[in-house]
C-alpha cells in the first residue's frame, strides 16, 4: 500500500477499481474529483483540484463538493484567456486543450521549451506575434482540414483576402472521423472552435467544391495554399470479407460486425480498436512490427503508457511481429514466428497509415502563382504538426 492511501483511508483495491472506471487523460475530465470529495471530509484547509478541469459546468459543480479552487495547467497553454472567456460567457471561443501532450509534456521530456499543439504561439508569444501583412494578397486555400483552417484563420487576421475550398460537405479533414470516439471529444471541440473562428472573420468558405489546376489558374489568387491532407493506405486482400478503412467504420460504425480484426497497431488502429471493443465487439489488433504505437516514438510517454494499459485492461489481443497473409469470408490468416494461425473475423479494419495527398500541389507547380503545401499533404504526422505548419506559412505570407 502506498503512502497516499492511509491518509485518504482508501485501500489499493478501491483505488484501482475507481481508476479503471474513470481512466484519465484520454478520457473523463475532472478525474480527481472523487479524491477531492474524500479529502473534503477529512481536512479543513482549502483544496485546489486540477486534472482536466476545463469544462466550466463540471468545474462549477465540483466547487464546494470536491474542491474550493480550480487549478488549470494545460488548458491555459491552449488558451490563456480561458478564465475571462468563461466569465464573459464566450464558451464557444475557448480554444480547447486536446490532452495530446505533444506540445507540452512531450516537448519538456525532449528538453524543448514548453508550448502547445493547438496554440503555436504558446511560449514564444513575442517571437510569433501576428502583424498586419505589408502586402495584402488574395489567398486561395484548398482543403478544409485543420491545416487549411489554421492557414485561413491566420491569413485573415493579417488582412489577406481568403477563400477556402473544401471538396466534402464538412470541415475537419481526417480529424472528423478521428474525433468520433467518446474519448476524443476535445478533437470535436477543436473543429467547432475553428468553425467559430472562421465564421467571425471575412473568409469565403465553399463546401462541396473540388479544385484542380484550372480552378487555381482561373482564380484571382496571388497565393495558393494546398492543404489537401492525406489518404489512408489500402491493402488488397480481395473481397471475401467486409474490409474497411478505419475512417469508414468511424463514420459508419453500423458496418462493423461482431468479430473485428484491426490490421495496424498505430494510434488510429489502437484508438479505434479500443472504441470498437467498448461498443461490444470482439477486437484483435495485428501489428507487423515488434511494438504497437511505434514504441511511443511519436507520442507523449504518458499517453503511450495509458493507451497500452487500456488495451490490456479491455482484454484486447494484440499480436505484434505478425502479418496478415490472407482474408477469407469468416476469418483472417496471420503469420508470425510461432507459425500460421486463423482468427475469426466478419470485419477487417485497415489502419496501416496514411500517404500525403500531394497530387494537386504537384499539378500546380509552374502555374504562375505562389504555391505552398502544408499539413498532411506535405508530411503526414499529427495535429500539432499540421497546425504549426499552417501557422508558420500563414504568418510569413
Amino acid at each position: 500500500m502506498e503512502a497516499g492511501y492511509d491518509i485518504l483511508n482508501v485501500d489499493a483495491g478501491t483505488y484501482d477499481s475507481w481508476y479503471w472506471n474513470h481512466p484519465p487523460m484520454y478520457f473523463e475530465k475532472g478525474m480527481y474529483r472523487e479524491f477531492g470529495k474524500i479529502l473534503k471530509k477529512e481536512v479543513d484547509v482549502p483544496i485546489i483540484l486540477a486534472g482536466r478541469m476545463d469544462d466550466p459546468d463540471m468545474a462549477v459543480e465540483a466547487l464546494g463538493t470536491c474542491c474550493d479552487i480550480i487549478g488549470l495547467g494545460r488548458p491555459l497553454l491552449a488558451d490563456s484567456e480561458l478564465p475571462m472567456k468563461i466569465q464573459a460567457g464566450k464558451l464557444d471561443e475557448i480554444r480547447p486543450c486536446i490532452s495530446c501532450q505533444q506540445g507540452c509534456l512531450a516537448r519538456l521530456s525532449q528538453g524543448l521549451p514548453l508550448s502547445c499543439a493547438v496554440n503555436p504561439s504558446c511560449g514564444r508569444e513575442e517571437e510569433t506575434k501576428l502583424t498586419p501583412a505589408l502586402c495584402k494578397k488574395n489567398v486561395l486555400i484548398i482543403g478544409g482540414g485543420l491545416a487549411g483552417m489554421e492557414a485561413a484563420r491566420v491569413c485573415a487576421l493579417r488582412g489577406h483576402k481568403v477563400t477556402l475550398l473544401e471538396k466534402s460537405a464538412y470541415l475537419g479533414g481526417n480529424v472528423r472521423p478521428g474525433s468520433v470516439p467518446d474519448f476524443k471529444e476535445d478533437d470535436r471541440h477543436l473543429i467547432e472552435w475553428y468553425k467559430t473562428q472562421l465564421g467571425k472573420l471575412p473568409i469565403k468558405i465553399k463546401l462541396n467544391c473540388s479544385a484542380d489546376r484550372e480552378t487555381a489558374e482561373r482564380s484571382n489568387a496571388d497565393a495558393v495554399i494546398v492543404a489537401t491532407g492525406s489518404n489512408p493506405i489500402k491493402l488488397d486482400f480481395g473481397n471475401k470479407n467486409h474490409i474497411y478503412a478505419a475512417e469508414e467504420l468511424l463514420l459508419c460504425p453500423e458496418n462493423a460486425g461482431k468479430d473485428v480484426v484491426v490490421i495496424g497497431g498505430g494510434l488510429v488502429g489502437c484508438e479505434t480498436g479500443l472504441w470498437l471493443k467498448r461498443m461490444g465487439k470482439n477486437v484483435t489488433i495485428v501489428e507487423a512490427t515488434p511494438q504497437i504505437l511505434g514504441g511511443g516514438a511519436d507520442m507523449c510517454f504518458a499517453n503511450y503508457d495509458m493507451l497500452k494499459d487500456l488495451l490490456a485492461f479491455e482484454n484486447i489481443p494484440v499480436l505484434c511481429s505478425t502479418k496478415v497473409t490472407a482474408v477469407d469470408d469468416n476469418s483472417v490468416t496471420v503469420q508470425s514466428e510461432k507459425g500460421e494461425d486463423k482468427i475469426n473475423a466478419d470485419t477487417v479494419m485497415l489502419a496501416v497509415g496514411y500517404r500525403p495527398n500531394a497530387a494537386l500541389y504537384d499539378e500546380l507547380r509552374g502555374c504562375g502563382k505562389e504555391i505552398y503545401n502544408i499539413g498532411d499533404s506535405r508530411h503526414v504526422h499529427n495535429i500539432m504538426s499540421a497546425i504549426w505548419d499552417a501557422f508558420q506559412v500563414a504568418r510569413e505570407l
